[in-house]
This record gives C-alpha cells, structure tokens and sequence, in this order.
C-alpha cells in the first residue's frame, strides 16, 4: 500500500504541475495544438515518471550505514505486519476505481442503446446518427450524433463540419487517456480542472478547422450563439455546444500568438525539476568507499529467488548484498526478493539474525535456505573483582607448596574424612593417590563455609583440587549459555534462614566464603568461637 500511495502521490503532482504551467502561462494563446500535446504529455509524464524513480548518490560513514539498514529493515517488518490486517483504505480506493469504470461501461452502452433507435448515413469516414432527442451535437470515435430537430441545412453543415474535425483529428484518444486517469486519480478534484482544459482546447481547435474548411465565420458565431441552449452531451464525447460560445467566438477573433510566446512552454522544466527533485531516492555510498563499494557498470544480471528457513517457511527482512559491495536489497513478506545491477562474476550474501550467513555465486535464479545457528559465549577467564583475602577458614595453597601428604591442610578440627573436590567432581580415591606436579591450585574450606556450600558431605571440611589441564582447557571452554542457575538446597527461603540462624547475636561477622552467581555476590559469614 506504501508503494501505491506513493505513485498516486507523485502522479497528483506531475498533473498539479503541468495544469499550473498551462493556466497561468498557456490558456490564453492561440497555439492550440502546441496546447494540446502539451496537456497530453502532462497525462502521459504523470503515469509513466513514478515508475522510473530518480536516485542520487548520498555518502555515509560505515556506522551510519548500518544505521540506516536498520532502519530499512524495520520500515519492512512494520510494513509486512500491517499487511495481515484489512486495508479499508486499499479496499475505498478499488472501490473508486470501479465505480468510474463502470461509468464509462455504462456511457458506452448508452451510446450503443441510442445507434439502435437513430437514423444513420455515412458521410467520408464518419457516419452521421439522426436522434429523437433533443440531445446537443456530439462525436466519439467516427460516429457524429446530431438531433434530428436540428434545423437549416447551413446550420447542420457547419454542425458536422465541426464533428468532422473532431475524428479527424482524433480528439477521441485524448479522452480515452483522460478517463483511464480519471479513474486512477479518481479522489483528485484537479483532474476536473485538467479535463476541462483539454475539452476547450478540443472546442478551438475544431472552431479553427470548421473555419478552414470554408464555412463562414459569421454563420458559424452565429450557430454558435443559436446552440448555446443545447442539451448537455455525454461526458465521454466531444460536443458542439459543450462550453461557452462567447470564450471560443473570442478565440477566434483573437490575433494569432506570436511564435516568440512559444517559449512560455519552457517554465515546465523548473516545475519538472522540483517534482523529480522531491520525489528523488538516495543511493547511499561508503565514506571513502573503495572501487568495489562503486555502482557497477557493464553487462548485469538481475538475480531473483527466495530465501527459506530450514523448515521451508519465508524468512521476511532477509539482507542479500553483493559481496564486496554495501548495495542489496532485503526480502518481502514471502521471503521473495530481487536485486538488479549485479555482474555475473559477483557473489551474493545472505544473512538473517540467529542464522548462518550463507554466500552464493550470482545467477539469475537463487532460492536459498537459510540454517539456525547456536549462539555460544567464551568463558571469561579475567576475575570480575578481586578475590577476598584468605580468612583463618579458608586457605589456598599452589602446587610448589602440596605436600606428599595432602590430609595435613585440614588440621585437626576438620577430621579423617575430608570431601575431596577434584576439577568439580567429587574424587573417592585417596589424597595421597593424586600427582602433585598435575595440580594447579588447591583450596580449602572449613565449618560453616563447608556446610554452606557442599551441605552434610562437607562437615569434616572440603579440599578442592583443580589440575592443570583443566585451568588450560577453560580459557578454551564454549559453552552454550545455561538456562537453570545453581540454587541453595532448598532454595531462597532455606539459605535465608540458615543465614539468620547462622549470624544470630554475633557482633563480628567474618566473611570466611564467598560465592559469585550471576554477579551477585553472597558473602557466608562465620559465627566466632
């Protein structure tokens, strides 16, 4: 709908534009014919120029150019989820359009039911119809339509003389373009304005040929003036009485316009500048882009296809760009789309947010599939804040310092069975089995930062051991992120009162563990003895 209302839009101006130049410059000479094809070409210009759209080249840093295709990619989207729901501006404006197609059905049919009834004879290459009724003088096509209570042979001369002019001249053709407009811009009130030039324009120039063909300008004024209470015509034709006498008797007493006055057609082309201006689209070039980023020229392909996911359903919002290039296009609400301007040798890039980008040799036809990618994160082996220093209760020790004999770090107070934590697992064998030149690092809890962290199993104390291949491996760990994070046994409302019986009545709390979980940090605070 974008799209329509865009055209209709800047054909409302092409016709604003040449109707302005032709009434306040043109309408009042007598170069009727340069008139004419002037109006005509404003018709023409107005239906044909938004389909040809006029770029321009607008420079844009890297960053701002990302900008803007994000920009393009949610104006699509917008438009692509608007597209499900009922258009009633769409369906008023089908709805116009049929109303003055069936207008003009109906005028046809009408002009058929009247040839039924009428008296015909055939005069050169028009064929004259006699009606019954009291309808004014009027042509369409080669067929004149005259009452047949038109009296005086003269008066009836100078009627078909000037019906002639009309079909020979092919009046009939403008109106057809006028109509098949009219019922595109059937919402424009200018197009009242506009038709009404080319009809009086038609009147001259039918009075200037009746008058050369010889009939008398003093008969002829003078049928004019007996006419001007004629029956309107059909609005489709072209009438003998179809505007104001006096305006066409004083056309034709007017002296010719000079040639010079010719040039007036000229202040069209300011008019067309500033429309094509307006309307005109940017094509955005990198800033201090290479060769490769330039507009290509030479012998190009269109490239056209479809972009799919895994499971054959359209992805809309799709980017596809020339590889080396920032110029592309994006995908329709069905996945459909065209890009115009691309060599043979080029290769096309097709990317989609969560997806694998996929690039594809140029060829005129690409349907493409489109495969989900997992998203995976490094594990930050940098600390997020300084580790707290060693309290009492918690002791590190490095591998220069392990002894033969591992049990001695728990001391007393932790007993005989410690809970041994070998790279995140709980080892069963015994201390003294594991080489010490393999360890990294050895830390150990004890009481309540124990209890706290490895419940029951940690009451004769804990001692981790991390080897050191696995702080090797972590740097290269992936991992895909998690979605359960780790939670006390018995979840919040437990940990909340094992703290408060913990830290009851005690003055100094003495943080002896703490634990980071999703950047928040929980200190364990130690009763003192």
């Amino acid at each position: 709908m974008n799209a329509l209302g865009s055209y209709l839009l800047q054909m409302a101006c092409w016709l604003a534009g040449f109707w302005l130049v032709y009434a306040a410059f043109l309408r009042n000479e007598t170069f009727f014919k340069l008139n004419r094809w002037f109006l005509l070409t404003g018709l023409a210009v107005s239906v044909l120029m938004p389909l040809f759209p006029v770029n321009y080249r607008a420079e844009a840093a890297t960053a701002n150019f990302s900008a803007i295709s994000t920009v393009l990619r949610y104006s699509q989207v917008t438009e692509i989820s608007t597209e499900k729901s009922v258009n009633y501006w769409l369906l008023a404006y089908i709805l116009g359009v049929s109303v003055f197609a069936f207008r003009f059905i109906w005028q046809t049919f009408r002009l058929r039911k009247m040839r039924k009834h009428a008296e015909n004879e055939l005069s050169g290459l028009a064929k004259i119809y006699r009606l019954d009724t009291d309808t004014a003088p009027f042509s369409f096509f080669r067929n004149i339509y005259v009452s047949k209570k038109l009296s005086g042979d003269a008066e009836l001369k100078a009627v078909i003389a000037h019906e002639k002019v009309h079909i020979e001249e092919r009046h009939w053709a403008d109106l057809l373009l006028l109509e098949m407009v009219r019922a595109v811009q059937w919402f424009n009130p200018l197009l009242i304005f506009y038709k009404k030039a080319i009809l009086q324009n038609h009147e001259y120039l039918a009075d200037t040929g009746t008058l050369q063909k010889g009939v008398s300008a003093r008969t002829y004024k003078a049928i004019l003036a007996n006419q001007m209470l004629g029956m309107p015509v059909l609005q489709i034709a072209n009438g003998f009485t179809l505007f104001n006498p006096n305006k066409r008797i004083t056309m034709m007493n007017k002296n010719r316009t000079s040639s010079k006055k010719r040039m007036k057609l000229l202040w069209a082309l300011p008019v067309a500048a500033l429309i094509m201006t307006a309307f005109a689209e940017p094509v955005y070039e990198l800033a201090n882009a290479a060769s490769g980023n330039e507009i290509i020229e030479g012998k190009t392909i269109t490239v056209k296809g479809k972009v799919t996911d895994e499971n054959g359903e359209p992805l809309p919002g799709t980017s596809i760009i020339i590889a080396g290039t920032h110029r592309g296009t994006l995908s329709d609400a069905n996945g459909k789309f065209e890009l115009e301007g691309v060599l043979p040798e080029n290769e096309i890039v097709f990317s989609f947010v969560g997806y694998k980008s996929v690039q594809i040799k140029a060829s005129k036809n690409i349907d493409v599939q489109l495969e989900r990618k997992t998203m995976v994160m490094k594990a930050v082996t940098e600390e997020v804040a300084p580790p707290p220093p060693p309290t009492p209760l918690v002791k590190s020790i490095n591998s220069g310092e392990m002894s033969s004999n591992l049990s001695v770090i728990l001391g007393e107070k932790v007993g005989n069975s410690p809970l041994v934590i070998l790279d995140k697992k709980e080892y069963k064998g015994k201390i003294n089995d594991i080489d010490p030149n393999t360890i990294a690092e050895v830390s150990v809890l004890k009481d309540v930062s124990a209890t706290v962290t490895y419940g029951k199993k940690g009451e004769n104390g804990v001692v981790i051991i991390t080897s050191k291949d696995k702080i090797k491996s972590r740097d290269e760990e992936v991992f895909v992120v998690v979605e359960d994070m780790p939670l006390f046994v018995g979840g919040k409302p437990a940990l909340n009162s094992y703290l408060a019986k913990a830290t009851a009545g005690s003055k100094d709390k003495t943080p002896v563990h703490r634990l980071y979980v999703t950047g928040v940090i929980f200190d364990i605070f130690m009763l003192p003895e």
